[in-house]
């Protein structure tokens, strides 16, 4: 395998890195050959086709400052920090089925060289002693074939199981005992070695060329990065999906259904044991083709008022239950 170096590696956004795989493979790529690469991030990575809501736990993330990624691949989702090692594969097609055992058998070959027996299970895992340290998501597409994965080597576990599960606190704790009982970390097993030397020992295992990446060639990668930054891949790719905003505010009980996709609203419609005054259907048609933002929020409210058509409701604290569930800002 060839392994990619660049400039400030290590200390760049998951963007970059997705950029890379793009850019390799599409300009790189030849036939035959197979490229390599790990890199370090903080934060929650959504496969492709998640919606975030369903995956994450929003209000902890807001709390704690992680930021949410969507990569190019599908698969779950998975939090990793800077005591967590991602890599990539990049690689042509061949002209058999695709199975992550192939490229997964490297690393447990490259990690037996250290005494550590790793072995694959599932579809697309590896396991030390019975218990995951890596996880690992796939793309294929005319230029070739993208694996890359998580391996972990001295993950928050805790942070972990908070920020990918649901806020209620029973179900956290149950979270973390069970997450501690399927996973683990490798450093306890490594005899010392630094997660930088584990890094180098992959380096020099599994690949035997270099490629250095040119200054004009990193500043094309940080432009096709862009894409990965936007709101619109991060937020708007999802899945069309409804979502229930349900909260007690003065007037009653309130539980707005909102049908979302591409970060727009479809449609809106408000149930609860209020009192209404009139109609809702022109305040909830306010909101329909609106994209799902405060901006967009502020103007509606601005020009329709609640205590028009709820006794006793009020605009503001309306205001802050769809806030509630805004995806960034």
């Amino acid at each position: 395998m060839i392994l990619i170096r660049h400039q400030n590696e290590g200390n760049l956004k998951p963007y970059f890195y997705f950029a890379l795989e793009e850019y390799v493979l599409k300009h790189l790529l030849k036939n035959d050959e197979t490229y390599f690469f790990t890199w370090e991030i903080h934060g929650v990575v959504i496969g492709k086709n998640q919606v975030i809501e369903n995956e994450v736990n929003l209000e902890f993330l807001k709390e704690h400052k992680i930021d949410v990624y969507r990569r190019p691949t599908g698969g779950g989702c998975v939090y990793a920090d800077h005591r967590n090692t991602m890599f990539s594969i990049v690689t042509k097609k061949s002209n058999r089925e695709f199975t992550f055992k192939t490229y997964l058998s490297k690393i447990i070959d490259s990690m037996k060289l250290l005494n550590v027996p790793i072995e694959f299970s599932g579809r697309n895992d590896l396991l030390f002693e019975g218990k995951k340290i890596s996880g690992n998501a796939f793309l294929q597409n005319k230029y070739g074939m993208l694996m890359h994965g998580t391996f972990l080597y001295d993950c928050d576990l805790e942070t972990m199981v908070r920020a990918i599960t649901p806020s209620d606190e029973k179900l956290v704790s149950k979270g973390i005992d069970s997450v501690r009982s399927r996973v683990t970390n490798l450093k306890p097993y490594l005899g010392g070695l630094t997660q930088e030397q584990l890094i180098k020992h992959f380096e020099n295992t599994l690949t035997n060329q270099t490629y250095t990446l040119s200054r004009e060639e990193v500043m094309i990668i940080q432009e096709m990065a862009k894409k990965y930054e936007s709101k619109d891949w991060i937020y708007k790719k999802q899945p069309a999906y409804t979502k229930i905003l349900k909260k007690r505010i003065p007037g009653g009980l309130f539980e707005i259904k909102l049908d979302i996709d591409e970060g727009i609203i479809r449609n809106l419609a408000i149930q609860g044991d209020f009192f209404d005054k009139q109609s809702l259907i022109p305040f909830e048609q306010s909101f329909k083709d609106m994209p799902y933002d405060k901006a967009h929020i502020e103007d509606v409210l601005s020009r329709f008022s609640i205590e028009e058509f709820i006794l006793d409701a009020k605009t503001e604290d309306l205001k802050n239950l769809l806030f509630e569930g805004v995806l960034g800002e």
